[in-house]
């Protein structure tokens, strides 16, 4: 394997995420039925889709991408809490059962708002860092304009 994928595993919100989308897999899937297959299998895409966005933004090689792709796995996490909702009321899933699977996708995205944040902070600092320089630049040539004329 590639460094990167080692890196991914040791990576907490991607093995967060890979054991929500399992325990989602494991919940939806034998209470699946064919009058409610539809919304198993897109509870089921929905989970597995939050640990592929989170894979997808560790391999990008800027900050910004890298904060689209786990925007990204924080919506899908929106999204599979809320097929999650429908999947209680149509009682696909036990009350504990959606219980435990709440609580684990609050942990994922608690995980992810702390990556989001710390990206946040490291892309404002960087524009920062490019504003200074840039105002450096200006300020530089300005001065070195002003010597010219009064030589």
């Amino acid at each position: 394997m590639t460094s990167m994928s080692s890196g991914l595993r040791e990576l907490r919100v991607w093995q967060e995420s890979v054991t929500l989308g399992g325990d989602v897999i494991r919940a939806i899937r034998p209470a699946s039925r064919r009058e409610t297959k539809a919304i198993s299998e897109a509870v089921m895409l929905t989970a597995l889709s939050v640990g592929s966005h989170i894979a997808d933004g560790f391999a990008r090689p800027t900050m910004a991408e890298q904060r689209e792709s786990y925007l990204a796995a924080k919506r899908a996490l929106l999204r599979l809490e809320t097929e999650l909702a429908v999947a209680r009321q149509v009682e696909l899933v036990p009350a504990g059962t959606f219980t435990e699977l709440c609580a684990r996708t609050a942990q994922v995205t608690r995980l992810l708002t702390g990556y989001l944040v710390y990206l946040d902070r490291q892309l404002a600092e960087q524009e920062s860092a490019s504003s200074s320089s840039s105002h450096a630049s200006t300020t530089a040539a300005a001065t070195r304009d002003s010597a010219r004329v009064r030589a």
